[in-house]
């Protein structure tokens, strides 16, 4: 073969590679073919291209590198694009006030818990004592802000104490961290209920909410009851709850923005004995 062949051949493997790249990035059921019919191809070019001076072999392994790279910046893209879209559609952020934020750290606290640094900050109306939501439900509440990020620490951490609602007739109670010897389950939280009430397994637990909606907004979804622990004479109703939210996939979440109430509530008045009255 001349030597004016072998630049020809490089850039067909360079379109070969190309082309099983896009395929695993789209997933293309046809993938393994086209990776399969690229190695019958690409194996007797190989040999073939041991006589290639080391200055081509070296340009065609930075174009591959840049291709691969490539890939990966656009795999990534979609990625997010899918969590985000997952997000906007859960219905979660209706109604409310939010910024859309990425993870970029993630540190394990030495005194229990995890918190996360979120690419989004103070330039972005993010404010202390927000709360950070995923599709799934409640990630947890900002402790830091700076201009552009800000920390988040996650339901569960140390000395984290939520309100909520239990089951549909809305038992009123609240969700903190396993006490130290009270389960092997890390993932699990405890349950307290405030008032007289059964919950049962399965019960979608939901924040109660706090007023101006910090740390925590109302009626986000904390998880659901997987056991309730038996009677044995105590005042309290308690059992254990599983987050709805995997600590461990947390990527893209979305910070709501409190929101003041501009309105004051409606009065409700009997003084000149009519009916009762709003507004």
């Amino acid at each position: 073969m001349s030597n004016q062949s072998k630049p020809r051949l490089l850039g067909l493997l360079l379109v070969a590679t190309l082309v099983v790249l896009v395929g695993d990035l789209s997933g293309h059921p046809a993938a393994e073919a086209i990776r399969s019919a690229a190695g019958t191809v690409v194996g007797p070019a190989q040999r073939f291209l041991a006589g290639v001076r080391p200055a081509q072999v070296a340009q065609l392994s930075a174009e591959n590198a840049e291709l691969r790279a490539e890939a990966d910046r656009l795999s990534r893209q979609l990625h997010v694009q899918s969590q985000l879209e997952e997000l906007v559609g859960a219905g979660v952020v209706k109604g409310r006030t939010a910024v859309i934020g990425q993870v970029v750290a993630s540190e394990v606290s030495a005194v229990g818990g995890r918190s996360l640094t979120l690419d989004v900050g103070s330039h972005d109306g993010v404010v202390v004592d927000s709360t950070v939501v995923s599709a799934a439900g409640l990630v947890g509440r900002v402790v830091a802000v700076a201009p552009w990020t800000c920390d988040v620490q996650l339901l569960g951490a140390a000395q984290s104490v939520v309100a909520v609602r239990v089951g549909e007739r809305g038992l009123l109670g609240t969700v903190a961290p396993v006490p130290v010897g009270g389960g092997d389950d890390s993932t699990q939280l405890a349950l307290t209920l405030a008032q007289p009430g059964n919950p049962h397994v399965g019960d979608r637990v939901t924040t109660l909410g706090s007023v101006g909606g910090r740390p925590y907004a109302p009626g986000i979804t904390l998880g659901r009851v997987v056991s309730v622990d038996p009677d044995r004479g105590r005042d309290t109703v308690t059992g254990r709850v599983v987050p709805a939210v995997d600590r461990e996939s947390i990527d893209v979440v979305a910070v709501l923005i409190p929101e003041a109430r501009a309105q004051p509530r409606p009065v409700v008045g009997d003084r000149t004995g009519e009916e009762p009255r709003v507004g």
